[in-house]
């Protein structure tokens, strides 16, 4: 019996070591990919100066849309700038609203209600239902009618302003005409 036991507690330890190995190794293979992801983004940010998209990715855009056209080389370089705002901003607030929903990942719903919301941007095949449409709150009937009575205030007071303008007009005109019907008569 206690042999058995024995046994079954060195068993039990080589299954705790087995699994501190996998661990292990799978923190290992993790530090190596992120070290591979971040050795070709170092790469990337050498070969293109960091930006978002390549200087190649948008001449290819250019002759998608302007075939035959070309940027002069501050136009290019202010065209990555912009570029790289872009995804910056809808990155920093993607991440707010994973951190909003308790989230520590951005998903694309993240993105996408950015897009939709900011920017009015709709992405084609991945709108839908995880991005519930913003509607705008109905006014309220209250302050629809104060509105209208303000209208009718601001109407009203124009009106009565015109009315006296025209009313001192005409009684100018009258003084003016009755001085020159007496100075006529001298």
């Amino acid at each position: 019996d206690e042999m058995s036991a024995r046994q079954k507690q060195t068993a039990e330890d080589v299954a705790a070591q087995m699994e501190k190995r996998a661990a292990a190794q799978a923190r290992l293979a993790a530090a190596q990919a992120a070290a591979a992801a971040s050795a070709a983004a170092a790469k990337k940010k050498t070969d293109d100066g960091g930006h978002a998209i390549s200087k190649d990715e948008l001449q290819e855009l250019l002759k998608e849309f302007a075939p035959g056209e070309s940027f002069e080389p501050e136009v290019e370089e202010m065209l990555l700038e912009i570029t790289d705002d872009f995804v910056d901003n809808v990155l920093e607030h993607a991440a707010r609203l994973a951190r909003h929903r308790g989230s520590e990942a951005v998903e694309p719903k993240d993105v996408l209600l950015h897009l939709e919301r900011q920017w009015d941007m709709h992405i084609p095949g991945y709108g839908g239902e995880e991005v519930p449409k913003y509607t705008e709150k109905q006014s309220v009937e209250t302050h629809s009618r104060r509105l209208a009575a303000v209208r009718r205030s601001i109407a009203a007071a124009t009106a009565a302003q015109n009315e006296q303008r025209k009313q001192a007009r005409l009684a100018a005109d009258r003084a003016t005409k009755g001085k020159g019907d007496m100075g006529a008569e001298d």
